[in-house]
């Protein structure tokens, strides 16, 4: 659990905010999650080390779907000063224009955060991935 509540609360919404950038495609609302030095794994082979390639990978993939991303069950600790660790639970949708499923995800985000500048990012994340489904190629 993390010693401040108010910290707790704007780490919960810094990982709320990544799922409601995708959905919305406010991709400027998403690279504010990220710091610049970012390590992202999200279990596809890749690991992207930098904010705006992550930012921009993610614009490309998502551009054009419908999303959906379902986050619950927080959970955070103090590593340090300005500093924390956790895991979230996630559930996503992801469809085609047509409508058509592209694929259905679940698993937990783990993540390290940061306050940097006063803002809480995003320095860390694996994905472990639980239940994976794609969809009928279109």
């Amino acid at each position: 659990m993390m010693s401040s509540a108010e910290d707790e609360r704007q780490v919960i919404n810094l990982v709320n905010r990544y799922a409601h950038a995708l959905d919305s495609a406010n991709w400027p609302l998403l690279r504010s999650v990220w710091a610049d030095d970012v390590e992202a794994d999200f279990g596809t082979g890749e690991i992207w080390n930098s904010g705006d390639s992550l930012n921009d990978f993610m614009e490309k993939f998502h551009t054009g779907l419908k999303t959906m991303h379902m986050n619950g069950n927080h959970a955070f600790d103090d590593t340090g000063p300005g500093r924390a660790k956790g895991r979230t639970y996630v559930r996503a949708r992801l469809f085609r224009p047509d409508g058509s499923l592209l694929m259905k995800f679940a698993g937990w985000y783990n993540d390290e955060v940061a306050k940097i500048g006063g803002e809480w990012k995003i320095t860390k994340r694996q994905v472990d991935t639980i239940e994976f489904e794609q969809g009928a190629q279109a």
